[in-house]
């Protein structure tokens, strides 16, 4: 995948490649598998078609047959001619011929008294008599006027059978039967035409033993493969690559299978993969042409934008992109052009501004050799001071020196523990200006101490404590705390919540709305609530700074910022 991500041109060819393949292939699969559903819907249609021709026409036969023993069993000459007594022939042969008029071109009647032939349309040749006991005269005796239909044993091979069709003639005093034998060449003769000479079919009893095989079922293959799939419970045409279709002739039990060729040949389908091939292979083709001329036309803009952004890069902030065009490219190259004037003007302010900032850190400078002078003086007086035995004056002095020395440090950051430290130096000198009428209880834990934090934003919470919170109390006391939050991320980062709490007369709403506001304007009353807000905000994001609260005994201060043991590379850039 790493060669074809490399080039554009690749990519270009591997998109349209696999859009065209994927239409190509399927839409030519589905083509193909529609068009062949298609053609066997319609050639099943016609087989089906074809299937009830035939059968419609074996059951005329059928029915035509039915007719004539109707018509024997309900003529009182031929029943008179079954019983005993004294008959005419001639009247009986008479009746036999009117009666079987529509069959005798392709069939042969025979009245029998018990197992003897009496009387026959058969032509020069007398039926033989047949055992009482014979399979179809059993079966007519048992069937009580109805129609059976057997096979002839004495004319019966594997190709097929001579059709029997007999009935039992009630009304007489012995057992008198009417059989029709229909040979299976008159079969072949009667259907001869009915199908086309690619077909074939097969007319069986409920045994699929054949009556006749005609066409391709000649072959016996098919008929064969049937019993067997239809003895192992199995569907019927499993493995047969013909059309099969098996149906039953009206009520008489008898089968009609119809066998027809499968819509198409093995060869048909194959040449038309082998088409769906071609395309594919005319399409890569294409494919390659049309990748080709439109990566080039792509290319040509990309290549003038690469090489004026390497330009860009190198410090040519002149740089500009001359595409006459209209389309997205053209609006690319407008707006690098754009981007180009837009940050040369940035870069202009950028200097100008480092230029102003340069001049004020010279007056900053400046402005520290006052604070270094004042602490100097400072120490000088501590030490006059343990000298004359002042401490009051040694500890205001040494914890305004340990204040200003912090103040005027270049260090933007410092541990938690000297901020602690700032604090504990800031309260010792209001404790001697307020007559110790406050504590200070700090409960911060070893390790959170050593988290690094801006510098000097404990001092203006524990001050605001002090002037505001504790005026006029003699017990006054500030605790301050320190906890790590660990937050539900991913990254492990936390939040470091130091507390700063008094027993004061508590905060104003007013004072907690001016807090939230994120505003600071709105505390610029408050120089050092502002400020350390400010920093807090510029440094981290506006999701930190301080929070406030009045609590049943006083006020709660909370500042909110990440918690980080490491010292920190360098000072986060702040933006107005």
């Amino acid at each position: 995948m790493g060669f074809i991500r490399h080039s554009f041109k690749r990519r270009l060819f591997f998109i349209i490649l696999s859009v065209t393949l994927v239409l190509v292939i399927f839409g030519g699969i589905l083509t193909i598998q529609g068009f062949q559903a298609r053609i066997r819907a319609d050639h099943e249609k016609e087989d089906r078609e074809q299937e009830i021709a035939i059968g419609d026409k074996v059951d005329d036969i059928l029915k035509i047959s039915e007719s004539v023993l109707d018509k024997i069993s309900e003529s009182d000459a031929l029943k008179k001619a079954l019983t005993p007594g004294p008959k005419n022939d001639l009247d009986t042969y008479s009746a036999l011929y009117e009666v079987t008029a529509d069959i005798r071109d392709y069939a042969v009647v025979d009245l029998y008294l018990g197992g003897n032939s009496k009387f026959s349309t058969r032509r020069g040749v007398v039926s033989e008599d047949l055992p009482t006991n014979y399979a179809v005269l059993r079966e007519a005796d048992k069937a009580e006027g109805e129609t059976v239909y057997a096979m002839d044993p004495y004319d019966a091979t594997e190709d097929g059978a001579t059709m029997i069709i007999a009935r039992k003639i009630t009304g007489v005093g012995a057992k008198g039967y009417a059989v029709i034998r229909i040979t299976q060449t008159e079969l072949r003769r009667i259907l001869a035409g009915s199908f086309n000479a690619r077909d074939g079919f097969m007319l069986t009893d409920k045994y699929f033993r054949p009556f006749c095989l005609m066409g391709t079922a000649e072959s016996k293959n098919n008929l064969s493969v049937i019993r067997k799939n239809l003895f192992k419970n199995d569907l019927y045409n499993k493995d047969i690559e013909e059309n099969v279709y098996i149906s039953e002739v009206g009520d008489s039990g008898l089968i009609s299978i119809y066998i027809t060729p499968p819509a198409f040949e093995k060869s048909a389908v194959h040449a038309g993969y082998q088409i769906v091939l071609m395309q594919v292979v005319i399409s890569v083709l294409l494919c390659l042409l049309v990748a080709s001329r439109l990566s080039t036309s792509f290319a040509k803009p990309i290549n003038t934008l690469t090489v004026a952004m390497k330009q860009f890069r190198k410090g040519d902030f002149d740089t500009k992109i001359d595409l006459n065009r209209e389309d997205e490219f053209g609006q690319l190259a407008s707006g690098f052009n754009k981007m180009t004037a837009r940050l040369k003007d940035t870069m202009r302010e950028r200097v100008e501004a480092e230029r102003k900032v340069n001049e004020a850190r010279i007056e900053l400078m400046q402005a520290q050799l006052n604070p270094h002078f004042l602490y100097n003086t400072l120490d000088t007086i501590k030490w006059v001071a343990k000298a004359n035995q002042v401490p009051e004056v040694a500890t205001l002095s040494s914890s305004l020196a340990t204040i200003l020395r912090t103040g005027i440090s270049e260090n933007q950051f410092c541990m938690l523990e000297s901020e602690l430290d700032l604090v504990r130096n800031y309260c010792d000198i209001q404790k001697i200006r307020f007559d110790d009428c406050f504590d200070l209880e700090v409960d911060v834990a070893d390790s959170i101490a050593k988290a690094y934090v801006p510098k000097l934003i404990l001092q203006p919470l524990v001050e605001n404590s002090i002037i505001h919170g504790l005026e006029g109390r003699s017990d006054g006391r500030i605790k301050i705390t320190a906890d790590r939050i660990f937050a539900e991320k991913e990254n492990g980062e936390s939040t470091l919540v130091i507390t700063v709490t008094d027993n004061g007369k508590g905060i104003s709403d007013e004072m907690i709305k001016l807090i939230e506001t994120d505003d600071p304007e709105a505390l610029k009353g408050h120089l050092g609530l502002k400020n350390v807000n400010t920093i807090i905000r510029l440094y981290y994001g506006s999701e930190y700074g301080v929070s406030a609260k009045r609590t049943d005994t006083g006020t709660e201060m909370t500042v909110r910022l990440p918690f980080s043991t490491e010292t920190p590379v360098k000072e986060r850039e702040i933006t107005p």
